[in-house]
């Protein structure tokens, strides 16, 4: 009964790390981002609580927005030149915790004449948080904004990777063309 038990937590923990982004996207109400054909990258402020500071996950990070905004129609600006578009990011990582049930749902409960205690365990992952803002640089107003927030594993995995990759691919599928 209880490898019963530890394997519904685990089916219910993988099932956990295996769930998709959050990922929100919106445009200002003023916005013509379709105007816009060129962008940089604006180094702001990388401090805060769980910040990622390392310099080669931020250079894959940018790399990634990059890729993607091109996927869209926007090319980088020629150097010397000045973009049309800021693109500014924040990434972070922090620890959290999900409580998980296990067992059977209540106090006790009687199956087949034993009791069984039920309860609950914590699972502690990692909670990441990726805001890409797009302003026109010019007038320094924002355009666009996507929030991505979802639990990775441990590390920088390849698996973590590819998850920031498909909710960017979600992301970005709400960016409009440039005319």
């Amino acid at each position: 009964m209880m490898k019963r038990v530890y394997y519904f937590a685990a089916v219910l923990i993988l099932a956990a790390c295996a769930s998709p982004a959050d990922v929100r996207t919106s445009l200002a109400p003023d916005a013509q981002i379709e105007r816009f054909r060129t962008f940089a990258f604006v180094q702001g402020d990388v401090r805060g609580p769980g910040a990622i500071t390392d310099k080669l996950v931020r250079e894959r990070l940018q790399y990634n927005i990059a890729v993607h905004l091109g996927s869209r129609g926007y090319t980088p600006a020629p150097p010397g030149q000045v973009a049309d578009l800021g693109v500014h990011y924040y990434a972070q990582v922090q620890t959290a915790q999900r409580d998980l049930m296990t067992g059977y749902p209540g106090l006790y409960e009687n199956r087949d004449g034993s009791v069984e205690v039920g309860g609950y365990k914590e699972q502690e992952y990692r909670q990441g948080t990726l805001i890409i803002d797009l302003f026109d640089r010019a007038k320094k107003q924002l355009q666009w904004r996507a929030r991505i927030s979802g639990a990775f594993s441990a590390g920088y995995s390849e698996e973590n990777w590819k998850k920031v990759d498909r909710a960017l691919d979600e992301a970005f599928k709400e960016l409009p063309k440039p005319r």
